[in-house]
């Protein structure tokens, strides 16, 4: 690690806070680029002579700030750029929320056909016995990396020749509504961590047992109709979820009991 940080011991700065706003000026300009690795704190308390107290609450200010990330057993490394979404307050897709943050992306399209549900899938979307499902698979690129990876289910009787739609230059909700005339009207998200595994992992090229963000949604008309069933994969170096939040006072009715 090159340079050192000037600290004023006397000053009315907290330290903690001098160190932060250094390490930030090494990120920002690209003296510590993405995925670079801090060596341990125990070596930075030797290094720039401050407790391991105020080293751990400066990297966690930039952790906070998502410009540092903590990997559990490897240590702290420099965070590539962080796609926040607020996919879990709102009916928006992935690719919605970056085109309106004005962030460029790509889509590859690995399949896209029609397949035998399987149980999960049948159940969750009601398909008939022997009916096929429209399944769509896709990976959605940011800054030339792997960001997350898509497993779309759809069963509409409305959506004749889905497959033949070109996913690369059209999405998938889009096209649902403005071709098909079917509208997503709600939804359940669920969130959950996971560790990449084989396929997942090798999409998002990363390695066997990173850590990503595991999504499962299912869609539905406004009359409660399930009309797609979805797995996406996030990679938890570049995405974060954001959500806004209210709390309504809930006051508890409490009784006395007399003898």
């Amino acid at each position: 690690m090159s340079g050192l940080p000037t600290i004023d011991h006397q000053g009315p700065v907290p330290i903690y806070l001098q160190l932060a706003d250094w390490m930030r000026s090494q990120i920002l300009s690209e003296q510590w680029p993405r995925g670079h690795q801090l060596i341990a704190e125990e070596d930075l308390v030797n290094l720039w002579g401050v407790s391991r107290g105020t080293i751990r609450k400066a990297i966690e200010k930039l952790v906070e700030e998502g410009l540092l990330m903590r990997v559990h057993g490897r240590g702290t490394f420099v965070s590539s750029k962080l796609v926040e979404q607020p996919l879990a307050e709102e009916l928006i897709t992935f690719s919605e929320d970056l085109i309106a943050r004005g962030i460029d992306f790509q889509t590859h399209v690995l399949q896209q056909h029609y397949v035998a549900p399987t149980a999960r899938t049948a159940n969750v979307l009601q398909v008939p016995p022997d009916e096929t499902v429209f399944y769509l698979n896709r990976v959605r690129v940011v800054e030339g990396e792997p960001v997350v990876v898509l497993d779309n289910y759809v069963y509409s009787p409305q959506c004749a020749g889905i497959e033949q739609v070109d996913f690369t230059r059209f999405r998938l909700f889009e096209t649902l509504e403005e071709t098909y005339g079917v509208l997503p009207a709600r939804g359940r998200r669920t969130f959950e961590a996971q560790l990449a595994e084989g396929r997942v992992a090798d999409l998002l090229k990363v390695g066997e047992g990173s850590p990503v963000m595991y999504m499962e949604q299912v869609t539905s008309l406004a009359d409660g109709t399930p009309v797609e069933f979805s797995n996406l994969w996030l990679r938890a170096d570049r995405y974060r979820i954001s959500a806004n939040v209210s709390r309504q006072r809930v006051t508890q009715k409490t009784t006395s009991l007399q003898a």
